[in-house]
């Protein structure tokens, strides 16, 4: 026996004495797995059982009506805020790329509205008329407090003039949020060509992709805002993220739907006639509606599963 057979023997000899360990790892990795499978499956029952106990159908047309009317109140506060941070031709270019982002009837039907209703007056909302389009636009944040208050179970919501502020502060929230986004869609494409000139760098192919990227990690992280701070009862910080994950690919695939659904049958129009883009309009915040609250009601189920505790505004229950 040579002395190359000894040591591949012992190689051997080593591997078959690591076996059990690899096998008792890997088997405690399955079950791991198998339990939350098992886990995730009874949440999501719970969670379709929940939204129908709770009228999850009936708040996702409230939040889909009020979210409508607030769309407009909103826009012009936000186009108004972009306008005076990067000025009022770049605030309609970022409603424009915004509006890229969403299905194609969706913004068929509202961009040319808002974008002429912001033209004619949001430069002049940095008044105190800022404050009453603040009021109606957080209309919508309060349908989705109730949605909430109703899934995670609160025994009591806040104070009237605090869940207002709440909504309010939410809405101040996005519409920085819209003019930071502004920033980056005015500074990206500067960035990129002083990069050209300066350090011969190209942009590679599918770098528009990161705009969809952007737009997909500030959806998350405001649903996550949402489900922390808009209820008046919250579980911890770690519990959202199942939620808001599911409420995410929800949106997604329901954008994604209904645009494909509206290409190949058109004959919405027929039954609508002029109201047709209103209603799909509709039907799409309906969804984003639901999904939202389904989200919800999947991480009080899995709260309610793991024996986790809850948080109300004041501190530890």
């Amino acid at each position: 026996m040579t002395a190359a057979d000894a040591t591949l023997g012992d190689r051997a000899r080593a591997f078959g004495r690591r076996v059990p360990a690899l096998l008792r790892r890997l088997r405690m990795r399955l079950s791991w797995w198998w339990r939350g499978a098992r886990l995730t499956f009874r949440a999501a029952i719970r969670a379709g059982h929940r939204f129908n106990e709770h009228d999850g159908a009936a708040m996702a047309g409230y939040i889909a009506y009020a979210g409508f009317l607030s769309i407009f109140p909103f826009a012009i506060f936000a186009t108004a805020l972009a306008g005076v941070m990067i000025g009022p031709e770049r605030a309609d270019e970022v409603m424009a790329a915004i509006f890229d982002l969403a299905p194609e009837h969706i913004a068929q039907t509202l961009e040319p509205v808002i974008l002429g209703v912001t033209n004619t007056s949001g430069a002049n909302l940095i008044t105190f008329s800022a404050l009453g389009a603040m009021w109606v636009a957080s209309n919508a944040l309060e349908a989705m407090r109730i949605a909430f208050d109703r899934a995670y179970e609160a025994p009591k919501p806040r104070a009237f003039v605090t869940r207002r502020l709440r909504a309010m502060g939410f809405v101040l929230l996005a519409a920085l949020t819209f003019a930071i986004m502004g920033l980056l869609i005015v500074l990206a494409p500067l960035g990129l060509r002083v990069a050209e000139q300066t350090l011969g760098f190209r942009a590679p192919f599918g770098i528009g992709l990161v705009r969809y990227g952007l737009g997909v990690g500030v959806l998350a992280v405001f649903l996550f805002q949402l489900n922390l701070l808009l209820p008046s009862r919250r579980p911890v910080r770690q519990g959202l993220w199942p939620g808001v994950a599911v409420s995410g690919a929800l949106v997604i695939a329901g954008a994604t739907g209904l645009s494909v659904y509206l290409a190949y049958a058109p004959s919405y129009t027929v039954t609508y006639g002029a109201f047709a883009g209103v209603i799909v309009t509709l039907l799409f915040f309906y969804l984003v509606g639901a999904a939202i609250i389904f989200g919800a009601e999947l991480n009080a189920a899995l709260i309610g599963l793991r024996g986790e505790t809850w948080r109300d505004g004041r501190g530890w229950r």
